[in-house]
């Protein structure tokens, strides 16, 4: 699981996010704009999270420190 801040910018890190049920959120010149939520899928150019495509060049995509799985295996992968 990645740490709390943690910049996506891979596919590969997206990947991970997605499989992982991470919450993400969307940072623009260091600060937050949108709370975010579910990493759900991506392209090479765009990433779904909440069900809205957001474009990879246009923020930062941070790991929040929410778990958006069960309680039960939150607490186990931490």
């Amino acid at each position: 699981m990645y740490q709390t801040g943690f910049i996506l910018k891979t596919e590969a890190d997206f990947d991970n996010a997605i499989w992982m049920a991470s919450h993400v959120e969307l940072w623009q010149r260091g600060e937050l704009v949108h709370q975010g939520g579910v990493a759900e899928t991506q392209t090479a150019f765009w990433v779904r999270i909440g069900g809205v495509i957001y474009f990879k060049f246009s923020y930062d995509f941070r790991v929040s420190g929410q778990c958006a799985l069960a309680e039960e295996t939150c607490k186990r992968i931490q």
